[in-house]
């Protein structure tokens, strides 16, 4: 097929789906000796339809009906219960804090006055002891070196 026949295929089956009595885009239809007024065609274009920003505009009330009102009370209620409940919370976990630093400090009391007992036991003379008292004070006294690592 030559560039040609190309050409003439492509105009044929372009201008066969054109009505020449229709107004169309194609520039082959166009008068280029009629003169046409630019003031015209601007304001033909600038007029618009109202875009959805406008019309959503122009839809909303100013005043607030009863049931927006109840709404509102609603939303401030449930608001103030959310607070309270974080407070709580906020609460409970600063009491939960303040009771694990007591146990802490409890434990360390434990802690020192059972090292106070085993220094005692340790301190205290088992020459006198006979038998089986004998055999187990020396293992007590052999779990108390080994835990302070004396």
């Amino acid at each position: 097929m030559t560039s040609s026949s190309r050409r003439r295929a492509k105009l044929s089956k372009t201008s066969s789906s054109v009505d020449p009595e229709t107004p169309t885009s194609d520039v082959r239809n166009v008068d280029l000796n009629e003169v046409v007024d630019v003031d015209e065609e601007l304001e033909e274009e600038l007029t618009r339809p109202p875009g959805r920003r406008k019309d959503k505009r122009t839809g909303k009330k100013t005043v607030e009906s009863s049931s927006d009102l109840e709404l509102k009370e609603d939303f401030e209620d449930m608001n103030c219960r959310l607070q309270d409940i974080r407070n709580l919370g906020h609460q409970r976990y600063e009491i939960m804090k303040e009771r694990a630093a007591e146990t802490k400090k409890f434990n360390e009391m434990q802690e020192a006055r059972q090292m106070e007992k085993d220094i005692e036991f340790l301190s205290k003379p088992i020459d006198h002891l006979q038998g089986d008292a004998l055999i187990l004070a020396q293992m007590h006294r052999q779990k108390i070196q080994e835990k302070y690592g004396l």
